[in-house]
């Protein structure tokens, strides 16, 4: 795998820091989630964002024959799909639009950190269903630093009750939760269609953003006079900064899911190293409180990736 090329490690490790890569690029496209929803609508932004996704890699499917040859080792040359394939990655792409919709409606609404946090509850549910549906074995190690990354997640909710937010019966929380369901399920439905399926790596991200500007754009009747294009590279540089992150992180991901080797239960708790860079940018440009608490928590989280990766 071209990827491998990059890293000073081993095949075996490769998909490893693939997952804490795409995890800490996630962190940062949290965090402009967060600063483009302070002066946008959650509709807007998913709109555009979806959009600016979409035009990111329409080059790389136009790409003219010549410069294929150049794009295809670094993973940059889709592929076309038949229309049987284009319904395969249609339930991927709805999917995520409908993820983002209900998580950004909570990240609007809710402390960064809490949010984040709550959304990190996903491995548990993505390695439930890994063993489930896909099979995927986890060692006792393994299973141990899940299962701390969870109680940590769940020491989250309780500091969010110091901050005046009822995990039991807080609209926005559900809405991240299920938003984090709906995402554990495409990362299984990620796993299924480029292993069992086969489907082309670059072809899967190029078209599933395509689809998803598509699917975004059902909603435009109802912001049509509230969307603009000017200033998504002045004052709405945020948008454009996080639709770029998202594509980048979901490259990167893309790759981890589709190496030799990877279990999808445990990128799925790699992938969550977001939740770190979330809580260091809230706590140094957002001034959130609680801090010494959710330090705790983080370090929890940190010594759970320390298992699942060092068994």
């Amino acid at each position: 795998m071209w990827m491998a090329a990059f890293w000073p490690c081993s095949n075996d490790m490769t998909w490893i820091i693939l997952g804490l890569g795409a995890g800490i690029i996630l962190g940062i496209y949290d965090f402009l989630t967060k600063i483009a929803l302070r002066k946008n609508g959650v509709l807007e932004v998913v709109f555009l964002s979806s959009l600016i996704g979409a035009l990111v890699w329409l080059p790389f499917i136009l790409a003219p024959d010549n410069a294929v040859h150049a794009l295809r080792p670094v993973g940059l040359a889709p592929e076309g799909l038949s229309l049987s394939e284009h319904l395969a990655v249609l339930p991927k792409s709805l999917m995520m639009v409908v993820t983002w919709v209900l998580s950004y409606y909570s990240v609007k609404a809710l402390p960064l950190s809490i949010s984040a946090g709550i959304r990190a509850s996903g491995p548990v549910w993505t390695a439930i269903g890994a063993y489930v549906f896909l099979g995927e074995l986890l060692s006792p190690m393994q299973w141990t630093g899940i299962l701390l990354a969870v109680a940590a997640y769940y020491y989250f909710s309780l500091i969010g009750k110091k901050e005046g937010i009822h995990v039991q019966s807080n609209l926005w929380v559900f809405c991240m939760l299920a938003a984090t369901l709906m995402s554990s399920a495409n990362a299984l439905y990620d796993k299924h269609i480029l292993v069992n399926l086969d489907l082309d790596l670059a072809s899967v991200q190029a078209y599933s953003a395509l689809q998803r500007a598509a699917l975004a754009a059902i909603i435009l009747p109802f912001i049509i006079k509230r969307i603009t294009l000017k200033g998504l590279m002045s004052e709405n540089w945020s948008i454009t900064a996080l639709a770029i992150a998202y594509v980048t992180a979901e490259f990167v991901y893309l790759w981890s899911v589709n190496s030799e080797g990877a279990l999808i239960s445990v990128i799925s708790i790699l992938r969550r190293t977001n939740l770190i860079m979330v809580f260091g940018l809230s706590a140094i440009l957002l001034r959130e409180n609680n801090i010494p608490q959710k330090t705790m928590a983080i370090g929890v989280v940190l010594l759970g990736i320390c298992l699942v990766i060092l068994n």
